[in-house]
């Protein structure tokens, strides 16, 4: 996973609403320690922006 990669949320929210389900990877954060991708910056399909662990992220389409 890296910047500008294409995603989607595999996840669940906890508001129960089923979306935004697809998004752009505008940065990615590691562990200091283990050097493991721990969580991603998104812009989501619906204009939002957030937070999210990359367990419930999968990579759809890579940049090159």
């Amino acid at each position: 996973m890296k910047k500008g990669d294409l995603i989607t949320f595999k996840g669940s929210w906890a508001d129960g609403n089923h979306l935004p389900r697809v998004g752009i990877v505008t940065e990615v954060w590691s562990n200091g320690r283990t050097k493991q991708y721990s969580h991603a910056d998104i812009f989501w399909e619906n204009g939002t922006h957030g937070n999210v662990l990359v367990k419930y992220l999968e990579v759809i389409n890579e940049t090159r």
